[in-house]
């Protein structure tokens, strides 16, 4: 409204003062708009304040590369370590020793029972799970996973055929996440109707229920308790690793296929690229020749000299392979689409329902080795508005903070690379707002 006001006030012919405060009214107001658009992009706003006009894109992607450069010339070894250490302890079944179960009946007896909906896709599913358990847990509730919109979405029964719809697919994979629905408790609750099904944006659009960073949390409860007070983006990551354990059976599977690829004891780049049903929600796909130039300028400081760069690419298209081989045949591209019956061309959430069931194994077996594969990458370039980079960040190696001269979650993003992140657009950081 200032800069309305003072444009259409000016005369046709501005002087020198008036041009140059014409000038800031632009500049603030650009600045103004993408605060509205994005609360947590101070950083870039206050650095398009001083270069006098918002970054390219481009500029924003060549600093990125500068930055991963210049980490991996101080820490290229010690990270090599820590991400092929983490592989070899995961694969060894580790995981559940080092972050054990929450004790999700540490509830009293006669409180009432959380069903906490599973909707969306996996990583989506999962990303609200995490925030629903952690609501749950400070109100001294246990909780069950159910379906957002059970079968007639009504009473006791519905909701019972709800629970036992998305039990189906959790317990098929994962080691038991929350009660199971022959827990006493939850046959005891259920029956006298002491129940209560949450809504996903009770817990997203509550900033401190969604567990943001920038603001800390002492979070201790007898279900689960972090040994620190810690900003919310490493309290979720530190209660996933405790939820989420494949049940041996697919850990196995991953790790094989891991070492099939031949990227288990090796440093490579991981590429994320998710294509499908994310036309529906109007994003702008980067283009292959973009992967390949964000990563050109990495390969130097991650392969030796006369090394073939390796990457390993996941996809939900894998056309986007092919391309990717076309445009520099000489790298090495490892894949799972190479494993694959029949290649995939984009996920659609919709159309998982007609998947039969020898369909959705492959389907999320390949996910599983994608996932750990990502996250045990030396550098990860890939796209913010997929779940799969949220995953991939919180799955990531921990690393020993006594050999680097920064904070955690600034070792942990040094090395991830977002080719939609810049200063124009919301997604300047989804790190930072998931």
């Amino acid at each position: 409204k200032a800069f309305f006001h003072l444009t259409t006030n000016l005369p046709i012919k501005l002087t020198m003062g008036r041009a140059f405060y014409a000038t800031v009214a632009v500049i603030a107001t650009l600045a103004i708009v993408q605060l509205t658009l994005n609360k947590t992009s101070t950083d870039s706003i206050h650095r398009s304040l001083r270069l006098g006009t918002l970054e390219r894109k481009s500029d924003v992607i060549a600093r990125r590369q500068r930055e991963i450069v210049d980490f991996l010339k101080q820490h290229n070894d010690t990270l090599s370590i820590t991400y092929r250490t983490a592989a070899h302890s995961y694969c060894d079944g580790n995981d559940v020793v080092e972050y054990p179960f929450p004790k999700y009946d540490a509830c009293d007896a006669n409180s009432t029972l959380n069903i906490i909906p599973f909707f969306g896709g996996m990583t989506n599913g999962m990303k609200f799970i995490v925030l629903g358990a952690l609501m749950s847990f400070q109100e001294g509730r246990c909780f069950i996973i159910g379906e957002e919109e059970p079968p007639a979405n009504g009473g006791p029964e519905q909701i019972k055929a709800g629970i036992e719809n998305a039990q189906k697919f959790t317990n098929h994979y994962f080691e038991g996440i929350g009660l199971p629905p022959d827990h006493p408790f939850v046959v005891k609750a259920l029956a006298e109707g002491r129940y209560r099904t949450r809504k996903w944006k009770e817990y997203w659009d509550n900033r401190v229920l969604r567990r943001t960073e920038g603001a800390n949390y002492n979070y201790k409860t007898p279900f689960y308790s972090h040994p620190d007070t810690v900003d919310g983006v490493a309290l979720k990551r530190h209660f996933l690793r405790h939820m989420w354990h494949l049940r041996p059976n697919y850990r196995d599977a991953t790790c094989q296929s891991l070492k099939d690829q031949d990227i288990f004891d090796s440093d490579y780049i991981g590429i994320s690229i998710r294509r499908g049903d994310k036309t529906k929600e109007h994003f702008k796909f980067p283009s292959m020749d973009e992967y390949v130039k964000a990563a050109e300028p990495l390969i130097p400081s991650v392969f030796g000299a006369g090394q073939t760069p390796k990457f390993f690419v996941a996809t939900d298209d894998c056309s986007m392979v092919d391309e990717l081989r076309q445009l520099r045949p000489q790298w090495f591209f490892k894949t799972q689409c190479d494993q694959l019956a029949e290649k995939q061309k984009g996920y659609n959430n919709d159309a998982m329902k007609t998947l039969d069931e020898a369909q959705q194994e492959e389907h999320f077996r390949k996910f599983f080795v994608e996932l750990y594969a990502l996250a045990f990458s030396k550098v990860y370039i890939g796209v913010g508005y997929t779940n799969v980079a949220w995953f991939a960040y919180m799955m990531r190696p921990n690393v020993d903070t006594t050999k680097f001269s920064m904070a955690r979650s600034d070792i942990e993003r040094s090395n991830f690379m977002l080719l939609d992140s810049n200063s124009i657009n919301l997604m300047t950081d989804p790190l930072k707002q998931w």
